[in-house]
C-alpha cells in the first residue's frame, strides 16, 4: 500500500456500539456536533481553534475518507442508523506506526460507555488490522470525563502541557503502546 492512500474503514462491532464509515446522509448531524457548545468547549485542535472554514474541510475529510494521514469512523448504537459521534485515529504516521486518537459523543450519549466502547474498539483495530503501535490522546485538564474514557482503555498520563495565554486549561497527553 502506498503511504499516501487512504484507508476505507470496516465496521466495527460491539455491544453497545457500532463504528461505520460515515455517509453523506449524515453531514448535517456532524455538523451539529462539531459545533455543539458542550463538545467545542473539549476540541482539542493546533492553532485557533475549530472555524467554519476549517469545519467544512475537516467534515469532507470525515465524510469522503480521502485523507491518508487519518481514519474516521462514526459512532451508531448497535442497531441503529442516527450517528452519536465519532472517534478517529490523526496524524497517522504510517512509518514508525504512531498515530494520535480523536473522538466526541453527543452530550445526550455521556456516561453510558458509548465512546469507552468505541475508543476500545478503534484501538483494537488500529494494533491489529493497521499495524499502529502506538497511540497518544490528548484532552484538556477540565476534561475528566474525557481522561476516563482513556484510562478505561489503558492509556497512561504521559505528561501535562501548561496552558498559555488565554487558554489557561492545560492539556493532559496519554498514550498506549502495542508490541
Amino acid at each position: 500500500m502506498s503511504t499516501y492512500e487512504a484507508i476505507q474503514f470496516h465496521r466495527q462491532n460491539g455491544t453497545a456500539v457500532e463504528l461505520k464509515p460515515m455517509l453523506q446522509e449524515d453531514a448535517g448531524t456532524l455538523r451539529s456536533l462539531l459545533s455543539h457548545p458542550e463538545l467545542r468547549t473539549h476540541i482539542v485542535m493546533r492553532g485557533e481553534g475549530l472555524q467554519n472554514a476549517s469545519m467544512d474541510k475537516l467534515m469532507n475529510r470525515m465524510l469522503l475518507a480521502y485523507d491518508p494521514c487519518a481514519l474516521h469512523a462514526g459512532i451508531y448504537r448497535s442497531g441503529n442508523s442516527e450517528l452519536i459521534g465519532t472517534v478517529s485515529l490523526q496524524c497517522w504516521n504510517r512509518r514508525n506506526g504512531s498515530a494520535v486518537l480523536g473522538y466526541l459523543l453527543d452530550p445526550v450519549w455521556w456516561g453510558r460507555g458509548f465512546a469507552t466502547e468505541a475508543v476500545r474498539l478503534l484501538l483494537n483495530y488500529s494494533f491489529y488490522e493497521l499495524g499502529i503501535t502506538e497511540v497518544e490522546g490528548r484532552c484538556r485538564e477540565s476534561n475528566s470525563r474525557s481522561a476516563r474514557v482513556m484510562l478505561k482503555n489503558g492509556m497512561v498520563l504521559e505528561r501535562v502541557i501548561p496552558g498559555v495565554g488565554s487558554a489557561s486549561d492545560c492539556i493532559n497527553v496519554f498514550r498506549l503502546l502495542h508490541k
